[in-house]
């Protein structure tokens, strides 16, 4: 047959294949097509006979192989041109060609596992069996893709929920001690509120306490070495007390304060040593340091021991 006569048929394959978009020209215009859309539907124009020459297909039995053979084989991404993988797709034309009027099986009526005469499995190619095993293995591991990521998502969530918890009981527990603090503010701030208060009252109802309060002479610090005790009797305490109070009239305070007291003391006592040495004429003929003798000449080699002494 002429390839200027129209076939029934062809034009509705020559639209499938234009819809994949991966031929340079209409698929009406390419050569090897045309030839391989004709013998499919019969109208072979070789005169080597064919399957299909017995057994004529019709569009809808062409939109089912390419459809299912140029997916399953992967054929959209084998035939892009930035696809570096194995068994790149070169040649879209002639790829879709052989896909049309290649025969898996050696009986003619058999199309893709069928039998177009009887419309039953066909036994010796065993297609659709391999088929259905086929789509049920992709199933079975679709499936168990589809579990590990649910998994996985579950177990991504707990994660999320044990940190959520955590940082909700950190927030729990930041909360409750700045609620204790504030509390613990607030009681403060009261007890100062009613202190200040009671003071201020003591001080209107007893104006002699508020006074005798401010007339009240600082301490020595506590730990201090050399100085005296508050607490002590004596006329060495009367004269701390009393140098003390005189130094803070004065305005001192602090370590200036001590040290003040502290010089003054230590004049006080040489000042008492001093006048007792002056009051003691004994004391005055006899060396510092040494024994009185009884009024007997004592060897200068000998030592100053008390008379009787060992």
């Amino acid at each position: 047959m002429s390839e200027l006569v129209p076939v029934a048929g062809e034009d509705e394959v020559y639209r499938l294949l234009d819809s994949l978009r991966i031929l340079d020209a209409p698929a009406s215009r390419i050569k090897i097509l045309r030839r391989a859309v004709r013998a499919y539907l019969g109208h072979n124009p070789d005169t080597r006979a064919t399957a299909f020459d017995m057994y004529p297909r019709t569009p809808a039995h062409a939109a089912t192989r390419i459809n299912w053979k140029w997916h399953i084989t992967n054929g959209p991404d084998r035939a892009h041109p930035e696809y570096d993988g194995p068994d790149r797709i070169l040649r879209p034309a002639g790829y879709l060609a052989t896909l049309l009027i290649e025969q898996e099986c050696d009986l003619p009526q058999c199309e893709m596992g069928v039998h177009l005469d009887s419309g039953e499995e066909c036994r010796l190619c065993r297609y659709r069996e391999v088929e259905r095993i086929g789509l049920a293995e992709s199933k079975r591991l679709d499936a168990e893709h589809r579990a590990r990521l649910q998994q996985q998502r579950d177990g991504a969530a707990v994660d999320r929920r044990s940190v959520i918890d955590a940082l909700y009981d950190e927030a729990v527990a930041a909360n409750a001690a700045y609620d204790r603090i504030r509390a613990a503010r607030v009681v403060a701030a009261a007890e100062a509120e009613e202190t200040a208060r009671l003071r201020e009252r003591l001080a209107r109802d007893h104006p002699e306490l508020a006074a005798a309060r401010s007339a009240l002479i600082p301490r020595p610090r506590e730990g201090e070495a050399g100085y005296a005790s508050a607490g002590r009797r004596g006329r060495r305490a009367l004269e701390e007390e009393t140098a003390r109070a005189a130094l803070v009239r004065e305005g001192l305070r602090g370590t200036a304060l001590d040290d003040a007291v502290r010089s003054h003391m230590a004049a006080w006592r040489a000042a008492r040593r001093q006048g007792a040495h002056a009051g003691d004429p004994a004391a005055r003929a006899v060396p510092v340091g040494a024994w009185p003798t009884g009024g007997r000449q004592q060897s200068e080699e000998a030592p100053c021991r008390p008379p009787g002494g060992p």
